[in-house]
């Protein structure tokens, strides 16, 4: 497995604007670190819930069905191009900022039907951790290390929220570009 393509996937994969980040910068914007916590709380924990029931279903349909590890590695390498494409290409990030209920059961199931998160743990199990590691062992520390990244990103943008926002709008173009270009290089690196 390709390390730099592993952390570049799941770096960018997890600081990309996407509903979770926006949903969080947006509470912690209105109602400050301490008054956001438990809808926060509830998007950690609905992130790691869902990469742990990611992980077992892709990991038993990967062990059951081995003759399915080419067509999971080309479905990852899609979505990753998929992804490329909506970063290099479209328009800046325009979400539905709807009011939310700052609880931690909205957080934790909002996370949990999050589609962008669905995709990033299937994709991360079926194209990066699974094809090149045998070992339960290495599996779970690769999940949990993908999982501690995503919560890094995810308290990065209830910290910044404003901040980000700002820098994104400056820079947008350059950064839609890198990463574009690193989407690029992680979806080609799966078939390397």
């Amino acid at each position: 497995m390709s390390i730099a393509a592993f952390f570049s996937y799941v770096i960018i994969t997890s600081i990309t604007p996407g509903p979770s980040n926006i949903l969080i910068m947006n509470e912690a914007r209105r109602f400050g670190l301490k008054g956001s916590w438990r809808f926060i709380s509830g998007i950690l924990a609905g992130f790691a819930v869902l990469g742990i029931l990611s992980g077992v279903f892709t990991a038993s349909l990967y062990n059951v069905i081995p003759f399915l590890e080419p067509y999971l590695k080309f479905a990852g390498a899609v979505y990753l191009l998929y992804m490329a494409w909506q970063v290099g290409l479209s328009n800046s990030a325009k979400e539905n900022l709807r009011d939310v209920q700052s609880s931690f059961l909205s957080g934790f199931i909002f996370q949990i039907i999050n589609v962008k998160s669905i995709l990033f743990f299937l994709t991360l199990m079926s194209a990066f951790i699974l094809p090149f590691n045998d070992s339960l062992k290495n599996v779970i520390i690769y999940l949990a290390l993908a999982i501690f990244l995503g919560w890094l990103a995810l308290l990065l943008w209830t910290g910044f929220g404003s901040m980000f926002k700002k820098i994104f709008a400056k820079h947008e173009k350059s950064f839609r570009l890198v990463m574009c270009s690193l989407l690029i290089y992680s979806a080609v690196t799966i078939f390397l």
